[in-house]
C-alpha cells in the first residue's frame, strides 16, 4: 500500500511537472532519481525539439547521442546548423574517403531522428561574387551534411537558409568549396514552409531557386529575401505558371528589384486562389508599378486576408503612405530581417507602411492604390 501511494504521488508530481516553466522543469527533475526519470519524457519535448549543430565533431558527437536515445530521438523535431565561436565550419578535409564517411555518419543520425523534418542553415554560407561566379556556394562541411540529406531520403518540410554576409575572397579561396546547384532537388519535394535568404541573384543561383520552388507542390509558406536591390524578374518568370503553387498561402518577399510589375502581377495572378497573406519590404517597381499591383489585389479576384507594405519603391523612391494613416504599419509584427536599416535612408516613420487584415481587404488596397504618393 506505501509503495502503491509512493507510486502515486510521483506520478501526480509527474502532472505538475508538465505545467511547470522550463528553468523551474530542470530544477524539479533534480529533486529525486524517481522525478528525473518519469519527466524524462516531458523534458525531451521541452528542450529538444531543435538541436544544434556547427558541424564540429563534438557538436556531432552530442546528436549522435540524442540519436541513440530511445526517448530523445523522437522529441527532434528541427535542425539547425549555425557557426562556432571562431566563424568556421568543421574540420577541413580533402580525403574523399573520409567525407564518404562523414555523409554517411550524418544520414544515419538522421534515419535515426524520424520525426526531424526542419532543416536551418544560418550563417552558414557565402558567395562567389567574382567575374565567372557560379553563384551561391557552401563551406565543404556544410555540403556534405546536405548531402546527407538530399542522399537519405529526407522528407524535409521545412528548410531555410541564412546568409548573413559575404565572406572575404581569402576566406573563400582557403576552403572547399561546395555549389548549392548540386544539392539535389528531388529533396525538396515535400516542403510546406521555405526560406531563402540569399544576398546574390547569379544565373546559376536563381535557376537553382527556380526548380526548388517548382519542386516543392505542397509549399504553403515562401519567404524569399535578397540582397538590396537583386533583380529578380527571371525568378518570377520560372515560377508564374498556374498550378506551380497550388497550395501556397503566405508570401514574403524583401529586398528585390523587378524591372517589370508585370512579372510580380503575372506570378501574384498564378497563386491567387490559395494566397491569405503577402508581405513586401524593400522591393522596388517600376514607376507606377506598385500602384498596378495593388489595382490588381484589389479587383476582386484574390482571397487574401491580409496585406503588409513595407519600404516599397519606384525608381528609387519610397512610397508614402500618409494619406491613409487609419492603417499604420506596425513594425513589431515583421521579422527583423525584413526591415535592417539602409545607409543614408532617411524616411518619416509614420508613412513607410501599411498593413491591414480583415475581410474587407480588396475594398482597402483599392484605397491605398489611389492615395499612395512617391515621397
Amino acid at each position: 500500500m506505501d509503495t502503491q501511494i509512493v507510486r502515486g504521488s510521483v506520478e501526480l508530481l509527474a502532472d505538475i511537472a508538465e505545467f511547470t516553466e522550463p528553468s523551474d522543469l530542470c530544477a524539479f527533475r533534480l529533486t529525486c532519481r524517481a522525478i528525473y526519470q518519469i519527466t524524462l519524457r516531458h523534458f525531451a519535448q521541452t528542450f529538444l525539439h531543435t538541436l544544434k549543430t556547427d558541424l564540429s565533431p563534438k557538436s556531432f558527437a552530442r546528436i549522435e547521442e540524442a540519436a541513440n536515445n530511445e526517448v530523445f530521438r523522437l522529441c527532434v523535431r528541427k535542425l539547425e546548423i549555425t557557426r562556432n565561436r571562431d566563424g568556421y565550419w568543421g574540420p577541413r578535409c580533402t580525403d574523399a574517403t573520409l567525407n564518404e564517411a562523414s555523409i554517411q555518419a550524418w544520414r544515419d543520425v538522421m534515419k535515426r531522428l524520424v520525426n526531424c523534418r526542419s532543416f536551418e542553415v544560418r550563417n552558414s554560407t557565402y558567395t562567389t561574387p567574382h567575374c565567372g561566379s557560379d553563384g551561391i556556394t557552401f563551406d565543404e562541411a556544410t555540403g556534405l551534411v546536405l548531402k546527407a540529406i538530399a542522399t537519405g531520403s529526407i522528407p524535409m518540410e521545412s528548410f531555410s537558409i541564412d546568409i548573413a554576409k559575404y565572406r572575404s575572397r581569402p576566406h573563400q579561396d582557403s576552403l572547399t568549396q561546395f555549389t548549392i546547384t548540386t544539392f539535389g532537388i528531388t529533396a525538396f519535394s515535400h516542403l510546406k514552409e521555405l526560406s531563402l535568404v540569399i544576398p546574390d541573384a547569379e544565373a546559376e543561383t536563381i535557376g537553382w531557386m527556380a526548380k526548388l520552388i517548382q519542386c516543392a507542390k505542397s509549399l504553403r509558406k515562401l519567404t524569399i529575401l535578397f540582397g538590396w536591390k537583386c533583380e529578380s524578374t527571371s525568378l518570377l518568370s520560372q515560377i508564374s505558371s498556374v498550378g506551380c503553387l497550388p497550395e501556397l498561402q503566405e508570401l514574403t518577399f524583401s529586398r528585390m528589384s523587378i524591372q517589370s510589375s508585370a512579372a510580380l502581377g503575372m506570378f501574384l495572378y498564378s497563386i491567387r486562389n490559395s494566397l491569405r497573406a503577402a508581405t513586401f519590404s524593400f522591393v522596388q517597381l517600376e514607376d507606377g508599378g506598385w500602384r498596378s499591383i495593388l489595382r490588381e489585389l484589389g479587383g476582386g479576384g484574390y482571397r487574401l486576408d491580409s496585406l503588409i507594405l513595407h519600404r516599397i519603391l519606384e525608381l528609387d523612391k519610397f512610397l508614402s503612405f500618409g494619406k491613409i494613416p487609419e492603417y499604420p504599419l506596425a513594425e513589431r509584427s515583421l521579422d527583423r530581417k525584413l526591415y535592417r536599416p539602409l545607409q543614408f535612408c532617411f524616411v518619416r516613420q509614420q508613412d513607410v507602411g501599411f498593413s491591414y487584415s480583415g475581410p474587407d481587404l480588396w475594398r482597402v488596397v483599392q484605397r491605398v492604390a489611389a492615395l499612395i504618393e512617391l515621397s
